[in-house]
C-alpha cells in the first residue's frame, strides 16, 4: 500500500489541488491510501493569574470548552479534500493536530509511514518566504521522504 500524506490548510483551492495531484498518481486505488491532516496552531492558555483568581468558575470552564470546539472544527479545505476523495474510490483518513505545521507534518509522516508528503503552494515573492518563512520549505529540508509540491489552481 502506497501511503500518501496530505496536509491541508485552509486554503480550498489548493486542497482541490492536492487531491487532483494524489488523483493522477499512478496507482490504483486499491493501492493508494490517503491520510489528509490539518494542523492547528498551537492553542493559546488563558492567564495564570485569572485562571488562580475568583475567574477560575464556569465561566472559565464555558470559555475553554468554546475554545476546544474552535480547536477541534476542521476548516472548509478539509471538507472540499475529503468531498474530491469521496467521489473516488481511495481509502482516506482525517486526522487532526496541534503544534508548529511544519514539525507536526514531519511528526505525522513519520507516524503513519507515509511514502510521501503532496503539499499545497501560494505564489510568494522570494523575500516573502525570506521574511515569513515557509512551512512547504521546511518540510522539503527537513523530510526524509519525498515531498511533491502541487501549485494553487
Amino acid at each position: 500500500m502506497y501511503r500518501v500524506l496530505l496536509p491541508v490548510d485552509e486554503n480550498e483551492s489548493r486542497a482541490r489541488a492536492q487531491v487532483e495531484a494524489v488523483l493522477e498518481l499512478p496507482a490504483t486505488p486499491d493501492d493508494l491510501a490517503v491520510d489528509v491532516v490539518h494542523v492547528h496552531d498551537e492553542a493559546t492558555t488563558p492567564d495564570a493569574e485569572w485562571a488562580a483568581g475568583s475567574g477560575f468558575s464556569e465561566t472559565y470552564a464555558e470559555e475553554m470548552a468554546e475554545s476546544v470546539r474552535k480547536a477541534e472544527r476542521l476548516p472548509a479545505s478539509v471538507e472540499a479534500a475529503v468531498d474530491r476523495l469521496e467521489s473516488s474510490d481511495l481509502e482516506y483518513a482525517v486526522h487532526e493536530r496541534t503544534g508548529g505545521p511544519a514539525e507536526t507534518i514531519l511528526e505525522v509522516a513519520d507516524e503513519l509511514d507515509s511514502d510521501v508528503i503532496v503539499l499545497g503552494v501560494s505564489k510568494r515573492s522570494p523575500v516573502g518566504k525570506v521574511l515569513f518563512g515557509s512551512v512547504v520549505q521546511a518540510v522539503i529540508l527537513d523530510s526524509d521522504r519525498p515531498v511533491t509540491v502541487v501549485p494553487e489552481q
